[in-house]
């Protein structure tokens, strides 16, 4: 097994857990939902793949439309600290991807599986964005680098057990 397998498939079955639940959705007549997938450069020598790497930094994990023409996109993250998302785990061009979203109006937000929590939470991009501000003004200073849980929207497994997160945005 290559040495960056676990993490290159870090986050995948919660990733699957969220394909799921589009692909429900979509069989349901709700919502349109696809994964977004990173565009490769792949390095050859004859037939043989010598490496491969991202072309450009991607947008988020998911876009789609939600029956009645609310369109969203989203990120799914997952985090092993009981207090809340680590904002590490957010890279810059995710931001200002929200960012840029929420000015034209998208829902755009997150998705986090709390695994110490067994949980799922919904954060919706202004408050990413308002966590992510606060914490580059603050850098270096404890307290500032996470999301804490409190501050997120449980989503909970309706229907055949999937991932409802859409009750939230359709209410």
């Amino acid at each position: 097994m290559p040495k960056n397998f676990d993490m290159a498939n870090k986050g995948r079955a919660f990733e699957e857990e969220v394909i799921r639940a589009n692909t429900y959705y979509k069989n349901k007549g709700q919502a349109l939902i696809q994964k977004i997938s990173t565009p490769w450069n792949v390095v050859r020598r004859g037939k043989q793949i010598i490496s491969a790497f991202p072309q450009a930094k991607s947008t988020l994990d998911f876009r789609g439309t939600v029956k009645g023409g609310l369109s969203i996109s989203f990120d799914c993250k997952e985090s092993e600290d009981e207090k809340g998302l680590p904002l590490k785990h957010i890279q810059e061009h995710q931001i200002e991807y929200i960012r840029t979203a929420l000015e034209i109006g998208e829902t755009s937000f997150i998705l986090c599986s709390m695994k110490k929590l067994n949980k799922v939470f919904f954060i919706p991009g202004a408050i990413v964005i308002e966590y992510w501000d606060r914490w580059q003004k603050n850098k270096g200073r404890r307290g500032y680098n996470y999301i804490p849980y409190l501050d997120m929207k449980e989503v909970f497994y309706g229907e055949n057990a999937n991932l409802d997160y859409l009750k939230i945005l359709v209410k």
